[in-house]
């Protein structure tokens, strides 16, 4: 009785309580009390009865050295919305998971700092099973509204994978450069996904759109976005926030205040350049070659 009520206070499981604490093999099993209530389907409706019911196994944190488990009985019900016989779901995991929230979470916060294979060796589980829990998190996590009220947006791609794999990412200029969309690929057809989702009137709002000017993005956009008259496609914007340099570059007919300084390592005669230098005469009408010998 101690050792649920203390796995009970620490392990706090949203929606029940611990029942029992098993030590087996393969690590700490949980047993979990449901609190009453009907259940629900994954999309929110209630169920009016059980179908059948099953004992579930979902992966928890680790209790030092020890793998955790917990384990309930989880119900089966009949949704009207989705007419079709479904798993109910539970607070403590999402559907069709076999892991816990808190679980998942660590793995994908770890993902955004390390590769699944480090995150995999460090919690015991498979590469698999780490891609599919960022898939799972992500696709909770992200927010609809995040492609409304676009105005000026930035498109380039970054390299995720030996072997020219690339994913095309867009990123929203108004809010810090926060990204807002990425695919998989770097030609026309991946951006072109972009605009679809966008849809016709968020590409019409669009007032200004920067790139690298490669030919794919570029034929994407005139294609897919109504630029206003005043929208603009600049390949410095989305690279740097400060203004592109005005120095006129070194050539002929530049003047002394443009003229670029001097090379790291190399001397420098900041002496003008008048005729007895052109001639290789020095000053007081001796020759170059003279003043030497």
């Amino acid at each position: 009785m101690r050792v649920t009520t203390a796995f009970n206070k620490m392990l706090s499981i949203p929606g029940a309580s611990v029942s029992s604490v098993v030590f087996a093999p393969e690590g700490i099993v949980v047993g979990l009390r449901r609190r009453s209530g009907r259940p629900r389907c994954p999309c929110g409706a209630k169920g009016s009865g059980t179908y059948d019911t099953s004992v579930r196994r979902w992966r928890h944190l680790d209790l030092g050295a020890s793998k955790l488990f917990l384990q309930a009985r989880i119900r089966r019900l009949h949704c009207r919305r989705c007419d079709r016989v479904v798993t109910e779901a539970v607070p403590w995991a999402r559907p069709r998971a076999r892991h816990s929230r808190d679980f998942e979470d660590v793995v994908a916060w770890l993902a955004q700092r390390a590769d699944k294979t480090t995150i995999a060796r460090l919690l015991r589980t498979s590469w698999e099973t780490v891609a599919g829990i960022v898939t799972r998190v992500v696709t909770e996590a992200i927010d609809d509204r995040r492609l409304t009220g676009l105005l000026r947006i930035g498109v380039d791609e970054v390299s995720y994978r030996k072997g020219h794999r690339y994913l095309t990412v867009v990123a929203d200029h108004d809010q810090a450069g926060r990204v807002v969309w990425a695919g998989e690929g770097k030609n026309a057809a991946t951006l072109g996904l972009f605009y679809d989702e966008l849809g016709e009137s968020g590409c019409a709002a669009l007032e200004a759109v920067s790139m690298d000017l490669g030919a794919a993005f570029k034929k994407a956009t005139d294609t897919h976005a109504h630029k206003p008259a005043n929208a603009s496609t600049r390949s410095t914007w989305s690279r740097s926030r400060t203004r592109p340099s005005t120095r006129p570059a070194a050539g002929r007919g530049t003047s002394n205040a443009t003229r670029p300084g001097p090379r790291p390592g190399r001397a420098w005669d900041a002496r003008p350049r008048t005729a007895h230098h052109r001639r290789g005469t020095r000053p007081g009408g001796s020759s170059t070659a003279a003043g030497r010998s």
